[in-house]
């Protein structure tokens, strides 16, 4: 399963972020893996960033965001690759299509 983790910090938990980010190699779950991060200077909070994570579980997402605690807020999204996306809303527009028809009225039984 794919995540996009946004986060922020500010300048007075940095040195523990960075601190969690090392110690997090050692620590994170067999079935957790990051695919890219990148982090960049913002005015407010000073630090952004963003992770794509390729996780097995939602244990190995949750230890993820636990880990870092209130060090860093996190905003985790599920992820898709757009080709995949694009054919969950083809799918998702036909399976629209087929319950929007209207079916046989029910009838009623006579007494």
């Amino acid at each position: 399963m794919l995540f996009v983790a946004e986060y922020e910090l500010g300048w007075d938990t940095l040195e523990a972020v960075v601190a969690k980010r090392l110690e997090w190699d050692a620590a994170q779950p067999e079935d957790f893996r990051f695919v890219a991060e990148y982090v960049w200077q913002d005015r407010d909070p000073p630090f952004r960033g963003v992770a794509i994570i390729d996780a097995g579980s939602v244990d190995a997402v949750n230890s993820f965001v636990l880990h870092y605690g209130p060090t860093l807020r996190v905003r985790m999204h599920p992820a898709t690759d757009v080709l995949h996306g694009i054919g969950l809303i083809r799918h998702g527009a036909a399976a629209a299509k087929r319950q929007s028809r209207p079916g046989p009225s029910p009838r009623r039984k006579r007494r």
